[in-house]
């Protein structure tokens, strides 16, 4: 019974001291890579996403980077901050950064993949809703019924603007279509610098429709129809990559309680009840 357990034990020890052998030989192994990563649910923040992007820089072995989009778009701070660090990833390192939109790629995230090289999506993926949305809601009614007079003292009349305190006035509505509009032409603007070719029709799609990936890329939001394998061919080809690449996956993030909870879509609401500027304004 001993000798039995001695070569349990012993063979143990062989398969853990394989196992480490070969985790060592692929560690060693510098086989071309394409880094997957995930844009997914609103975005809000843009922090995570940064984050491993900028871990990957002195990766040698990862010659291009494919980011998954499964989002309907969300903060605009957000969006162009995703954006100016794909374009500053793609100067810094030379590598390329193609977007493969898999269900949605509209309003934020359309405005992402806008800084990748290549574009790809299903025939069925929803794509485009190019515009800036601002929504506020008013209970003043309600403070009414149940006799809550609430007292505010600004520094300015646009201050409360969108505060649920009060109804918006007239130049409320006035300002923050300003704002809106202000918005909605940098959004345009920065699809027509990326896209020169809708130029004379940007003002025609951009009105906050979204389109099949089949009509998407018809009217030229994207570049190709396709399924996810297809972006890996397309990564590897303008990489240079020869023979069949490493496909890297990250693991899986912890992510902030609020994201956690239904994929970011609760903190889209809970944070702007915290502030006093109660307009939420959203690619």
């Amino acid at each position: 019974m001993k000798r039995v357990l001695k070569w349990v034990i012993f063979l143990i020890i062989f398969l853990l001291a394989l196992r480490g052998l070969s985790s060592i030989i692929g560690e060693g192994e510098k086989r071309d890579s394409i880094y997957i990563m995930n844009l997914k649910d609103t975005i809000i923040f843009s922090e995570s996403f940064i984050k491993e992007l900028r871990s990957i820089e002195k990766r040698e072995d990862i010659k291009s980077v494919i980011i998954r989009i499964n989002s309907p778009g969300g903060a605009i701070g957000a969006s162009q901050e995703i954006y100016q660090e794909i374009e500053r990833f793609k100067e810094k390192t030379g590598k390329k950064i193609i977007c493969s939109i898999e269900n949605v790629g509209a309003s934020g995230a359309y405005y992402v993949s806008l800084s990748c090289d290549k574009t790809i999506a299903l025939p069925g993926s929803i794509v485009g809703s190019i515009g800036v949305i601002s929504v506020f809601f008013t209970a003043e009614e309600l403070f009414e019924k149940i006799k809550l007079k609430p007292f505010v003292v600004k520094s300015g009349k646009f201050k409360d603007t969108g505060t649920p305190l009060r109804k918006p006035t007239d130049e409320d509505i006035k300002y923050l279509q300003g704002v809106v509009n202000e918005l909605f032409e940098q959004f345009k603007q920065d699809v027509v610098r990326k896209k020169p070719q809708l130029a004379d029709k940007i003002n025609e799609i951009a009105d906050g429709r979204v389109f099949s990936g089949k009509e998407a890329q018809r009217l030229g939001l994207i570049d190709f129809v396709g399924t996810f394998s297809d972006a890996i061919t397309i990564a590897k080809n303008l990489s240079g990559i020869e023979g069949e690449p490493r496909i890297i996956w990250p693991q899986k993030r912890k992510l902030r309680i609020l994201e956690e909870i239904i994929g970011g879509k609760i903190s889209e609401f809970i944070i702007p009840l915290f502030m006093l500027e109660n307009v939420q304004i959203s690619f």
